[in-house]
C-alpha cells in the first residue's frame, strides 16, 4: 500500500509540473526578422475581358547562419574547417503580422486584394512587386495577352448515360441515377466548357452544349431524357474494367450510334479506375495530323472497342466525387474524349515534353507530380489550377488553347461527329446520320 501511495504522489506532481496548452504562445514574427520577401502569382498571362483575374501570392524568408565544418582528408585522416552555414527558410504565413505586404505594379499603383482583372486589350507585358517596409521583391512580369476571336459556331452533343444496374443482387449495390443526377452533370459540363464558373486568368469558351438525348437508338422517346437504366443479368458479376469493356462491346443496346449519340456507360466496379477514356483514334485525313494525336482511318469495321465511341465512369466517383484527395470531375473525363492531353509532365520513359510542353496548348503550363510535391513548371508559379486537365485544381474551366484543340478534335475526327444529328431531339429517320 505504501508503494502505491508513493507512486500516486509521484503521478500527481508530474502532472503538476507539465506546461498548460492555453498559455503557450508562439514567438510573433516581426518586419526585423524578415530578411527576403518574393511574389508569386498562379499564371504566367491574362485575358483582358474584366472576368479573368490573376492572383498573387506573398513570402517571407528569414536568413539564419549557424557554425559548420568542412572536412579536408589528408590520407586517412580528416581535418574539419570551421565555416558559417547559410539557410534561407520560408516563415510560415500564419505567423506574419497582418497588413505586412503591399502589392504594386510598376507604375506604383496599389492592388490591396492581391488580384489584378483588366478590359484594356492592349497586348502588354506588367511588372509587379511585393513590398514589406524597406523590402522589395524581384519584378514578377504578367503578360496580358491578346482577346482571342472567338469564330466557333455553337454545336449541341447529344448525351446518353448507360447505367448497368444489378438489381437485388447479393453484396452489389443497387445504383440510383435519377433526371436530376442527370441534370445537374450536364449542366456543370455546359458551365466548365462555356467559361460560366471561372476567374481563370486564360479561362476559353468552347461554345459546346451538351443537351440529353431525348430519343434511344431506335427513336423511341425516352422515359428520362438523357438516361438508359440497362438491368444487368443476375448470373453475371464483374470485377475488372476489361470485363465490363468487352460486356458493353458485346451489347448492340449498350452502344447506340456514334454518329448520334455520345455514349456514358455508368458501372459499379468498386476495385475499378474512376473512369476509362481514350483519345479519338480516327481523323479524316491521314496527310493532316493533330498534333499529339495518333488516329488512323475510319474503317468499316469501326468501333474496334466500346472506347472509340464513349467512356466509362465508375458510379461509385460519379455519385461521390471526393473520396480522394484530388476529386472526380466528370468534364476532365470528357475533355479527355474530346481530345484533350495530359498537362503533367513525367521523368518515366524518357517523359513526355515536346517544345517543352505536355499538350500542344501553351496556356497550360506542365506541372510535375513526383508523389511528394506539386509544382509549376518555375519557381515563380504556385501550382494553383482552374483547369479540368491539371491536377489538385479547381477543374472548372478549359483555357483558350485548350478550347481550340477541342474544337479542332470535333471537326476532324468522325467518332467525335454526333454533335452534327438532331435524331437523338427529334426521333426523326431523317434527322439520323
Amino acid at each position: 500500500m505504501k508503494r502505491i501511495l508513493i507512486y500516486i504522489t509521484l503521478c500527481l506532481a508530474i502532472a503538476a509540473c507539465q506546461p498548460e496548452d492555453d498559455i503557450f504562445t508562439e514567438k510573433p514574427v516581426t518586419l526585423g526578422d524578415i530578411k527576403l520577401i518574393r511574389l508569386r502569382a498562379d499564371h504566367q498571362t491574362l485575358l483582358p475581358d474584366g472576368k479573368a483575374t490573376m492572383k498573387f501570392y506573398a513570402e517571407a524568408y528569414n536568413i539564419l547562419e549557424f557554425p559548420g565544418y568542412t572536412p579536408e582528408y589528408e590520407g586517412d585522416s580528416a581535418i574539419y574547417t570551421p565555416k558559417m552555414v547559410r539557410d534561407t527558410s520560408l516563415i510560415p504565413a500564419g505567423l506574419l503580422p497582418e497588413g505586412l505586404f503591399h502589392l504594386v505594379d510598376e507604375t506604383g499603383k496599389e492592388y490591396p486584394d492581391f488580384t489584378f482583372s483588366t478590359t484594356d486589350a492592349t497586348p502588354r507585358t506588367i511588372r509587379f512587386y511585393l513590398k514589406a517596409g524597406e523590402l522589395t521583391s524581384d519584378g514578377l512580369e504578367i503578360r496580358v495577352r491578346e482577346l482571342p476571336v472567338i469564330r466557333y459556331e455553337p454545336i449541341e452533343i447529344p448525351v446518353i448515360f448507360h447505367v448497368l444496374n444489378y438489381v437485388n443482387k447479393p453484396g452489389v449495390a443497387t445504383i440510383t441515377i435519377t433526371s436530376e443526377t442527370v441534370r445537374k452533370n450536364i449542366a456543370r459540363m455546359n458551365d466548365v466548357f462555356n467559361g460560366k464558373v471561372t476567374t481563370d486568368p486564360n479561362g476559353g469558351d468552347a461554345r459546346i452544349t451538351f443537351r440529353a438525348a431525348e430519343y434511344n437508338d431506335n427513336g423511341v422517346l425516352l422515359e428520362v431524357p438523357g438516361l438508359h437504366i440497362y438491368q444487368m443479368p443476375s448470373d453475371v458479376t464483374f470485377t475488372k474494367d476489361e470485363e465490363f469493356r468487352a460486356f458493353v462491346f458485346g451489347k448492340s443496346s449498350l452502344m447506340y450510334d456514334y454518329k448520334n449519340f455520345l455514349n456514358i456507360w455508368l458501372i459499379n466496379n468498386p476495385n475499378g479506375a474512376s473512369s476509362i477514356v481514350t483519345l479519338p483514334t480516327v481523323i479524316d485525313d491521314l496527310e493532316n495530323p493533330i498534333p499529339g494525336l495518333n488516329a488512323g482511318a475510319l474503317t468499316n469495321d469501326f468501333p474496334k472497342q466500346a472506347t472509340d465511341i464513349g467512356f466509362f465512369v465508375n458510379i461509385s466517383n460519379f455519385l461521390n466525387p471526393f473520396q480522394s484527395t484530388d476529386y472526380f470531375e466528370i468534364s476532365t473525363v470528357m475533355a479527355r474524349y474530346l481530345g484533350l492531353l495530359s498537362t503533367q509532365a513525367t521523368a518515366f520513359q524518357g517523359g513526355n515534353l515536346v517544345d517543352g510542353d505536355t499538350d500542344y496548348c501553351p496556356d497550360t503550363p506542365y506541372y510535375w507530380n513526383d508523389d511528394l510535391s506539386v509544382f509549376k513548371t518555375d519557381s515563380t508559379h504556385l501550382f494553383t489550377s482552374y483547369n479540368v486537365i491539371d491536377a489538385y485544381s479547381y477543374k472548372n474551366s478549359v483555357s483558350v488553347d485548350q478550347a481550340a484543340r477541342i474544337r479542332l478534335h470535333l471537326d476532324r475526327c468522325p467518332s467525335r461527329w454526333m454533335w452534327k444529328s438532331r435524331f437523338a431531339f427529334t426521333g426523326k429517320r431523317e434527322d439520323r446520320k
